[in-house]
This record gives C-alpha cells, structure tokens and sequence, in this order.
C-alpha cells in the first residue's frame, strides 16, 4: 500500500516539475544576458538577475554580496568574454547548476584577468524568474 501511495504521488509530482530541458533553456538565456548587462557595466539590470546574498569567488576578489560587487563594477573593463560549452542542469524546479568555459579579455583594477577560467554558477528561480545567487571562476589550462 505504502509503495502504490509513494508511486502515485510520484506520478503527481513529476508532471508538475515541467521540462527540465525548458528550463535549462530560460536558465542559459539568463546566464548570456547577466553576461552582457556586466560587460556594458549595466547596474540595474545586474541587480535584477543577482540575489542579494549573492557571492562571488575569483582569484582576484571575493564579494559577499551584491551591493559590494556592483560598487567597483566599474574597474572591470572586459572586451572580450566568450562562453564555451555552457551546460545548465536544473536540481529541481527553482535551483539550477551552470558552468562552462569563459575565454576574457579584459582588467580588474588595471590587471588583466585570469583567461581561460571554468565557470560555476548557481541560479536560483525567485518569483518566477532566474537570478544569479553565486559565480565563481577557476584558471583553467589553456588549450
């Protein structure tokens, strides 16, 4: 009786899940747009698609949260930063896994940034919309 209940439940929930490939999708276009809102050093839009608490991890820096990251958006100046490889997997409806290959040309504070980096990002659904609750790069051997 209990493993009929638990199958039938099952059978409740997952449609209710949606496409995982769906929102992967609507997850990859976020990370592409959050991607050129901080090259264009666009603050209002960065602070729509960023969690508050967001956290940022880079050889160079570390910022706890959002406020403090978009106070020195300014001393980064990037021509370049292409995304390779990009893959995003949802772990359930509103929490999302990303990473990927970034190649960046550009400077933080005058120092050039490290490139190629492996990218993680986690991505969290909050009144039905992806933002950003975490990035983090990590040097990676050239190719």
């Amino acid at each position: 009786m209990r493993l009929q209940a638990l199958l039938i439940g099952a059978v409740v929930v997952l449609p209710a899940a949606g496409s995982g490939a769906d929102e992967a999708k609507e997850v990859e276009r976020a990370v592409r747009a959050i991607q050129a809102a901080f090259n264009k050093g666009d603050v209002g839009t960065l602070k729509g698609m960023m969690t508050k608490d967001h956290v940022t991890v880079l050889s160079y820096a570390r910022f706890a949260n959002t406020a403090d990251q978009l106070k020195v958006l300014s001393d980064w100046k990037f021509s370049e930063y292409k995304i390779d490889g990009l893959e995003a997997k949802p772990v359930t409806r509103d929490v999302a896994l990303v990473w990927y290959r970034a190649t960046i040309k550009g400077t933080y504070k005058g120092k050039e940034v490290p490139s190629p980096v492996q990218v993680g990002e986690i991505w969290v659904k909050r009144e039905g919309k992806w933002v950003q609750a975490s990035y983090q790069e990590t040097p990676a051997d050239k190719k």
